[in-house]
């Protein structure tokens, strides 16, 4: 099986989970939002916000630097995920107890206070959960994940919508995160038992502090990320109120799902690429420029069909309430092309040992996210978030390329202009079809994905090499069969 067709198949299985869970995701957003309304389901964004900056310090990089070792010898899986599970566990109580005393002070009251409680629970069990996560990545084991994401996905949805059928106040809708999330848990606890080797707990104080230095960076990228990722919403709900995160986190929730959608494909790439680093650096440039092609042709669509359809994806899913949403949302989608590409390239740095470039970057990112806020969003409230969320990832792009310069994997500009010249000549033609037939969205996705897959061959963006891997890939599907 060829590097790309592996990569490519531990994806697959990562996009069915991406599938179930975003169609239950978006379930849960089409009855809540609509429950709740702008203020309510803004409270709830605001948690999750917090808890998305809070939950980075549960982990520190810890199972980031387990999957790149474990996945370059299997034999490696009991001790290293042991020891960092005593580690994220001590890690996760502290954040829980640091995340209710910022509550406390923040001002939080009534069913606010209650709320932000209720979400720090979901934060704890999920960072349980997504450790197991770590350790099927690293054995490349993506079912068992699709297994337990798909038990939480389908478990919120069901309770959220038991408590919307008994009339249950905000509190009571927040609930079904933390409830869904520790029954994910105990799922993936089962999993460990039986298919993974017992832990093992190695304390001695030089394995220790190789653990805690090489995460360390990881951890610090992940504390960034998460800044310039979430720091929007938290600083709308000081700034602007929760209406303003309502309709900011309404534009939001499109990108979370793509976001979610890289991150599993990252998740299925990290262990390969961490692999291919050690054994032949030549297949594992060959891998980064195929992916970052693809995730190229993945995305550029994505934005200029949403960017057109901004108003009626807003009413479709949120209601007429939120329709002022669809200007941030015409504005935010166009940071998914940036997100992408950075986050592929960040993964690649990630596996090759330069996590402190990545690190540095994130950090920069992160300032350019803050500053950029505090002018913009007084200005222009969640449309300004909005402008910033762009502009941070293309920022984000930049120095991630820069940095990619002083590695033997940097980017070759005459080779790489052409694809992407093909890409975007497809979108072209993709959006001028749109504008010009003004169709209504359900036969405009359609007639979209139809003239852009046939655009990809007519521009010659799609190639035989790629019409090869997806060949292979096929071919394994059968042969398992």
């Amino acid at each position: 099986m060829s590097v790309t067709t592996r990569v490519v198949k531990n994806s697959s299985l990562l996009m069915v989970t991406s599938v179930v869970t975003n169609l239950m995701m978006f379930l849960l957003t089409l009855f809540t939002a609509r429950y709740l309304g702008t203020y309510n389901f803004g409270l709830i964004s605001s948690a999750l916000s917090v808890i998305g900056i809070f939950g980075v310090f549960c982990d520190l990089g810890l199972g980031m630097y387990a999957i790149q070792k474990v996945s370059r010898d299997h034999d490696l899986t009991a001790r290293y995920f042991g020891t960092a599970f005593v580690l994220r566990f001590i890690l996760t109580i502290l954040t829980f107890v640091f995340y209710v005393l910022f509550t406390v002070y923040s001002g939080f009251t009534g069913e606010s206070f209650w709320v932000m409680v209720v979400i720090g629970g979901y934060m704890f069990f999920n960072s349980l959960t997504t450790f197991y996560y770590s350790m099927y990545q690293s054995n490349e084991q993506m079912h068992f994940q699709t297994i337990v994401n798909t038990v939480y996905s389908v478990g919120v949805f069901i309770v959220a919508l038991i408590f919307i059928y008994l009339g249950c106040n905000v509190v009571w809708i927040a609930a079904a995160y933390p409830i869904s999330m520790f029954i994910a848990f105990l799922i993936g606890h089962i999993i460990k038992i039986k298919y993974y080797p017992k832990f093992t707990y190695d304390f001695n104080k030089s394995f220790i502090r190789e653990l805690v230095v090489n995460g360390i960076p990881f951890g610090i990228t992940g504390v960034f990320t998460s800044i310039y990722f979430w720091i929007a919403s938290v600083m709308l709900t000081f700034m602007s109120g929760n209406v303003a995160v309502g309709l900011f986190s309404s534009s939001q929730k499109l990108l979370l799902v793509l976001s979610s959608i890289f991150m599993l494909i990252s998740n299925a790439v990290f262990p390969v690429m961490s692999q291919l680093y050690v054994t032949d650096t030549v297949k594992l440039n060959a891998l980064y420029q195929k992916m970052l092609k693809y995730l190229l042709m993945l995305s550029i669509p994505i934005a200029v069909g949403s960017a057109i359809y901004s108003t009626d994806i807003i009413r479709i899913i949120f209601g007429d309430a939120f329709l002022d949403a669809s200007i941030g949302l015409s504005v935010l989608v166009w940071a998914v092309i940036f997100m992408f590409l950075s986050g592929t390239t960040s993964t690649l740095l990630g596996a090759i040992n330069k996590q402190f470039l990545v690190t540095k970057v994130t950090m920069g990112g992160a300032i350019v996210s803050v500053v950029a806020n505090i002018f913009l969003i007084p200005l222009f409230s969640y449309v300004g978030a909005s402008i910033t969320a762009v502009l941070t990832e293309f920022v984000v792009l930049v120095l991630m390329l820069y940095a990619l310069r002083k590695t033997e994997f940097r980017l070759n500009i005459r080779k790489t202009i052409v694809p992407i010249i093909r890409v975007l000549l497809s979108n072209m033609i993709m959006a001028v079809v749109l504008v010009y037939l003004h169709l209504p969205f359900v036969l405009g996705v359609i007639v979209a994905v139809v003239v852009y897959v046939i655009a990809l061959f007519v521009t010659g963006a799609f190639n035989g090499e790629d019409r090869d891997i997806i060949v292979g890939l096929i071919e394994q599907v059968r042969n398992r069969g």
